[in-house]
């Protein structure tokens, strides 16, 4: 699943950052006893999987998003703001916003440093705020999708273009019973006005959804445009599942895999190329079965985690090829890794992070050292890995990535490119090799479906060795 980021906010990047700078990787996780406080930990993202916990207060009902070179944590019940965290320098709050007394914010997305949205449980308007000062700059009102309680309970949010697309969740206060349909509303971020789905039919209407009770996290394939959302439905009913959306056309796709085939009431999924992974339960006491299935078809591949715990996250990282699971577990709380291939648990207890975790996010500098040195120059001082030109504009002429200690034996090489979300974007094979045992691949600023990747910072990694580095692609 790709995000981009505007070239301009790439290039002034690069001439703030030195040449020497190191970026930061680690997963943030926020943590809570849900009650009347929390906290924020980090995990570090390679073996021994290092912690740090008690970096920051934060509310007893937090959710954490990635912005660029900034945390923003989503305060929810009873404290209805948003906080700022800078982990460049210690984990500070550097702002703090509120966005309505008893408003219940639930996501945040963003359009740009001075532009982001704030959806509202407890309110009928979706509030634009600008990020970089807390300021409330204007609100949607979305109340033509609010059920007899006169609320829409939106909740999740993803952007794709200039598109903004909102979890309306339609919840009876009477019996807190999800109402059929729920929809995603859909706004136009450059007039902040509702775009009608469906102009067959009178009114403004939403995307209805193919179950009740959206209540998951919603995730984008950008190169394909196609929104993936999960719907639990009524509870123990298996009447719901992982649906795609088409965010160009409006239209529904039917489901990537049902409750059914899953074994279980849907929680918290994640997805990478042909697979994913959900955490599914089937009783009141929480027992959780973290399963993989196949995005193709929806066949389940196999049971790989249980617990009794109550499963709030889980995050993929496909830089890294592991996943991580966030388990609430009364006995032993914690967060666990896989190995995103195979499934095979890698941690047999858990990463402790301090109070139980509530949600995690993976955290990678958007825009750190870029080597722009000439092949030999790198070689010279003894870097393991490099690109020529960077930047570089694949109209013109590829980049070339060079690794200095791959090439001295026989062995197939591979290097593989990510985005700023650590989402693999193309694995390149068939690498030249010099008469020095320097390995060389070409990128020509596609991905492995031929597509052409956007203007912005692209991570590339050998598959096997230390070789590692930032590309700046400008088209």
């Amino acid at each position: 699943m790709r995000r981009t980021i505007p070239l301009a906010a790439a290039l002034a990047a690069l001439l703030v950052f030195p040449a020497a700078s190191v970026a930061a990787e680690f997963l943030f996780a926020v943590t809570t006893d849900y009650e009347t406080s929390g906290q924020c930990a980090t995990i570090g993202l390679e073996n021994p999987w290092p912690v740090q916990t008690n970096l920051e207060p934060v509310s007893s009902d937090p959710i954490v998003r990635v912005w660029r070179n900034r945390i923003y944590v989503v305060n929810r019940l009873y404290a209805d703001n948003i906080q700022v965290i800078d982990p460049e320098s210690g984990f500070g709050t550097i702002l703090e916003f509120s966005v309505g007394a008893g408003s219940n914010p639930q996501d945040i997305a963003f359009v740009s440093e001075t532009k982001a949205y704030v959806s509202r449980y407890e309110s009928t308007r979706l509030y634009e705020v600008n990020p970089s000062t807390g300021a409330i700059v204007d609100s949607i009102d979305l109340s033509v999708f609010a059920d007899a309680d006169g609320l829409p309970e939106m909740s999740r949010m993803v952007l794709f273009g200039k598109r903004l697309f909102i979890q309306i969740q339609r919840i009876d206060r009477s019996t807190w019973t999800p109402l059929f349909p729920a929809y995603l509303a859909v706004v136009n971020t450059e007039t902040n006005t509702l775009v009608d789905a469906n102009p067959s039919v009178p009114g403004t209407q939403g995307i209805a959804l193919l179950a009740s009770n959206p209540n998951g996290p919603m995730l984008l394939d950008e190169g394909a445009g196609k929104i993936y959302l999960g719907e639990t439905g009524a509870y123990f009913a298996l009447d719901g599942g992982i649906e795609r959306i088409d965010a160009a056309t409006l239209a529904s796709e039917g489901w990537v895999v049902t409750e059914n085939a899953l074994g279980g009431d849907l929680g918290v999924f994640t997805l990478s190329g042909d697979k994913g992974y959900a955490a599914v339960s089937s009783d009141w006491f929480y027992t959780t079965n973290l399963v993989s299935f196949r995005t193709s078809d929806g066949a389940l591949n196999g049971t790989h985690y249980t617990t009794d715990g109550f499963v709030p996250d889980i995050e993929w990282d496909t830089a890294t090829a592991q996943v991580f699971l966030a388990d609430r577990k009364i006995t032993q709380p914690g967060v666990h890794l896989f190995d995103a291939a195979t499934g095979t648990r890698l941690t047999m207890a858990p990463r402790n992070t301090g109070l139980p975790p509530a949600d995690l996010a993976v955290y990678r500098t958007v825009i750190a050292a870029i080597d722009t040195s000439t092949g030999s120059e790198a070689a010279r001082s003894g870097r393991a890995a490099w690109a020529e030109p960077n930047p570089f504009n694949p109209f013109r002429e590829p980049t070339a990535l060079s690794f200095a200690a791959l090439g001295a034996d026989g062995g197939a090489l591979e290097a593989s490119i990510f985005d700023l979300r650590g989402r693999l974007v193309r694995v390149l094979h068939d690498a030249e090799r010099g008469p020095t045992g320097i390995a060389r691949f070409h990128w020509d600023g596609k991905d492995d479906a031929g597509r052409e990747m956007p203007s912005g910072v692209y991570f590339y990694r050998a598959t096997e060795g230390e070789g590692r580095g930032r590309v700046l692609l400008v088209r």
